[in-house]
């Protein structure tokens, strides 16, 4: 087996903490389409929970509501979550591909300049988005499903699903890694969003990329037979 070559990342909420763009987002979809924008308590309580989809105005179908919203996410807010350049800077040095699958619907060029800004760029390998999934001809199976890009990213790369982890913050994140047999590790902000990951199953599931990289690391001694090729090694 030749261990982890591929390290697959979410971008909104699990690369860049932007909980305000995804705020500014929702309402601005609302008023889109006729309803009234939230208060960020009110948005906030409904995040955490999964509720989101019941802000939909009446005659507005899911599909539609949460297209519109994730092409026009913006990027204004955002600050890199902890730990996240000391984790792209070993996984760098240990030779593996950082590649960043988004939920967005966006060209790739919105996310580079916001990885440009906080010097995050030198660190990733390539951007993909559900803009390309459109252009591709790809299939989303159902909202947010991101298997089929996720495949589409593995073959490109000639890289086998035990070869590759995937890193995201959402219940759809966890469910695309189990479909495309790539190892999951759940990012998570808040105790909520963790106990969600951990309910539907993730086992594993981080605060910050401090303990993610933990986890990668323990993956990849695992795959390589309980050696280390990494910033350092431990008993066990």
């Amino acid at each position: 087996m030749r261990g982890i070559r591929l390290v697959l990342l979410d971008y909104d909420l699990t690369l860049m903490n932007n909980i305000y763009d995804f705020y500014d987002a929702i309402n601005e979809t609302l008023i889109h389409f006729g309803g009234e924008p939230v208060p960020f308590k009110v948005f906030y309580k409904m995040f955490l929970e999964y509720r989101l989809w019941e802000l939909i105005p009446r005659g507005v179908k899911p599909e539609t509501f949460f297209r519109y919203f994730r092409r026009i996410y913006p990027s204004k807010t955002g600050i890199p979550v902890r730990g996240v350049e000391y984790f792209l800077y070993w996984t760098r040095n240990m030779g593996l591909r950082n590649i960043i699958i988004s939920g967005r619907e966006c060209h790739e060029k919105r996310i580079w300049m916001e990885l440009e800004k906080y010097g995050l760029d030198e660190y990733i390998d390539a951007i993909y988005t559900f803009f390309d999934l459109e252009i591709l001809g790809g299939l989303e199976e159902e909202l947010f499903d991101k298997s089929w890009m996720i495949k589409w990213v593995l073959d490109k790369y000639s890289v086998e699903p035990w070869e590759a982890v995937y890193i995201g913050d959402y219940s759809k994140d966890y469910y695309s890694s189990v479909k495309t047999g790539v190892e999951f590790i759940g990012l998570a902000l808040s105790e909520e969003r963790a106990n969600c990951l951990s309910s539907i199953g993730a086992g594993r599931v981080s605060r910050d990329y401090y303990e993610a990289l933990l986890h990668l690391l323990e993956i990849m001694r695992r795959e390589e037979g309980g050696k280390t090729n990494s910033l350092y090694s431990w008993n066990g």
